[in-house]
């Protein structure tokens, strides 16, 4: 799951001899609120749809609008969870990729991003939902994943939440069956703070709607 696998085959960055026009057609066309510019091969930084509007006369090259404080990029052999890491501390939905010789080789959109995890986390498949709190020492996946297995369903996915000021941490766990009343209780039999769990129908599509609403939102 490197960075380098996640390139957008949709998108392409602009150039600073770009018109303001024509990065404001590009955007509207790739449907993003940011993109990264490129100059000779070199990211040198991101043009927001924002910057665009009141900027007149459109025919103005870009060159003089482009964030150059905002020069954040990823290199591509860098994990997945890298490139979350760094979505997460900069207002562009999309990151530019690069090589060893800091040469730009395409960019990652967030809401592609967001959708092919929700593949490798099993949020599109069908099951349930369930978030224990466990001491920190307490903490054992093996134990847990044997408590699910007893009751014969399956682990698609889990997530750790640390709550340090606690010493706790919350586990949410993706399961591919809805049927949670046994595991519920197997779980509170040893001693598992079970906080939520969501296994039917109307929650699950609950959840997918949010999971649209989403990719809705980072279309704007």
């Amino acid at each position: 799951m490197l960075a380098k696998e996640f390139l957008s085959s949709k998108l392409f960055p602009l150039k600073p001899s770009d018109s303001v026009q024509v990065a404001m057609e590009i955007l509207n066309e790739s449907n993003v609120a940011f993109l990264p510019v490129v100059e000779n091969g070199k990211h040198i930084g991101y043009l927001s749809s924002s910057e665009l509007l009141d900027v007149k006369p459109k025919s103005k090259k870009i060159e003089a609008l482009i964030k150059h404080s905002l020069t954040a990029r990823i290199m591509e052999n860098q994990h997945i969870f890298e490139v979350i890491r760094v979505f997460a501390n900069i207002p562009s939905t999309v990151l530019s990729v690069v090589n060893a010789e800091d040469e730009f080789i395409g960019m990652i959109s967030a809401k592609e991003l967001i959708h092919q995890m929700a593949k490798f986390s099993g949020f599109l498949e069908p099951g349930s939902i369930i978030s224990l709190e466990v001491g920190v020492r307490d903490y054992s996946l093996s134990e847990i994943a044997r408590i699910v297995e007893y009751n014969n369903a399956k682990i698609l996915s889990l997530h750790l939440e640390s709550r340090e000021e606690e010493r706790k941490l919350l586990v949410h766990l993706k399961l591919n069956t809805s049927d949670l009343k046994s595991l519920v209780a197997t779980f509170q039999r040893y001693s598992y703070q079970v906080v939520a769990s969501y296994f039917n129908e109307e929650e699950n599509s609950s959840l997918k709607s949010r999971y649209d609403l989403l990719m809705r939102f980072l279309d704007i």
